[in-house]
């Protein structure tokens, strides 16, 4: 049986596929990298406390954890935005 619709369509089909995909791939991408800057937010404010509070040295490394989670959720995302 012969399909009906012209070869076009199913080219087009794709085309809105991928755009669709690009699309998605765009968004998850800000979305990560807007918590990445959230997390590096937190992680700023941390050691302002911790500067203002030198008896809690600790302070130093828990403000490093965002920053450090932050940074990778930033490179990984960017990483998947340039190779798809």
């Amino acid at each position: 049986m012969v399909d009906p619709r012209p070869a076009g369509d199913a080219r087009q089909r794709e085309t809105r596929e991928r755009e669709l995909r690009q699309r998605e791939l765009r968004e998850r991408t800000v979305s990560a990298m807007v918590s990445a800057a959230l997390l590096a937010v937190l992680g700023t404010l941390i050691f302002a406390w911790a500067l203002r509070a030198p008896e809690y040295p600790w302070l130093f490394a828990v403000g490093a954890v965002p920053w450090g989670v932050g940074l990778v959720m930033f490179a990984a995302a960017l990483w998947r935005y340039t190779r798809a």
